[in-house]
């Protein structure tokens, strides 16, 4: 299979890419700079330049791929509006080709907004933070369109060893912050099993289904900082930032950070039969090839 990918340099879609190029399928990734292309093709990828803000400069690829893997955004504050001009792009690419093709939207658990001690599911309705609200409107514009045979994925606070969630836990200074509260639960995912749902959905997928996935369906904040203290033996207590002062900080996006969520991946469990090898992310901060094996500066 031939997969147009784009994101392909992000903490999600450089994984998506390992994933799929070490099963043999093949990718069409998009990239915006000299770097990135140079980058993506010493994966073995092929490259196509451009970017999602300008997507008619490039989305005549697609009668080249049997799907479109979409992990990209620009996380400014019109992200809603460039991805919708994306998707209207690339639906009235699709229409063209007289075949469907498969296409993976990416959602997000902040999209449940605050789940208190409810596990939601696929079935749950949206409550979503106002910075991602166009991420429905949007993810539900692919799923109508009849050229597309559409999935789309809800993914859990993604971490990985260079980047993602734990990345931003441990400033310079040594002194953890957290956002909102410790009593905070987030669902979280490892970047490598989230990215081996998208491959197993392009593989065995059925158009029109959603999957939420997580390899934990709730860890509190306060526990991820206390493994790091332990870690670093750091001898001061999170500083515990109000949201308020966060949002007016970073922007309305961060609200999502602060929300107190459980989510369940029992769907992808049993039809598509995932499973997370990482499953214990307080243990994963503390093994002995961890980024996180030194102090910090």
């Amino acid at each position: 299979m031939k997969i147009l990918l784009l994101g392909a340099t992000g903490t999600i879609g450089s994984a998506v890419l390992s994933e799929l190029l070490q099963h043999d399928h093949a990718v069409l990734a998009l990239a915006r700079s000299d770097i990135s292309e140079q980058a993506l093709r010493q994966t073995g990828a092929e490259v196509i330049r451009g970017d999602i803000v300008s997507p008619s400069h490039w989305s005549t690829h697609l009668c080249h791929v049997d799907a479109v893997v979409h992990v990209a955004a620009t996380f400014c504050q019109d992200m809603g509006a460039i991805d919708r001009k994306l998707i209207d792009e690339l639906v009235a690419q699709g229409n063209k080709l007289g075949r469907k093709i498969r296409f993976i939207y990416t959602g997000g658990v902040w999209l449940y907004g605050h789940t208190e001690n409810q596990v939601v599911s696929e079935n749950s309705p949206f409550n979503p933070i106002s910075s991602f609200c166009w991420m429905i409107e949007n993810s539900a514009l692919i799923t109508r369109a009849q050229c597309f045979d559409a999935n789309i994925i809800h993914p859990g606070i993604v971490y990985d060893r260079d980047s993602g969630a734990l990345s931003g836990f441990v400033p310079d200074k040594g002194q953890i912050e957290v956002w909102g509260s410790l009593e905070t639960r987030w669902p979280v995912v490892h970047v490598n099993d989230l990215a081996s749902t998208y491959r197993l959905i392009l593989e065995k997928g059925c158009d029109g289904e959603s999957y939420n996935v997580c390899g934990e369906q709730g860890v509190k904040v306060g526990d991820i900082a206390d493994a790091y203290r332990k870690r670093f033996d750091l001898t001061t207590q999170p500083v515990v930032r109000p949201v308020e002062d966060v949002i007016a900080e970073h922007g309305d996006w961060a609200l999502g950070a602060t929300l107190d969520q459980l989510m369940s991946a029992d769907k992808i469990k049993r039809e598509l039969n995932w499973r997370a090898h990482h499953n214990d992310i307080l243990s994963y901060i503390n093994e002995p090839n961890s980024p996180f094996a030194t102090s910090p500066s």
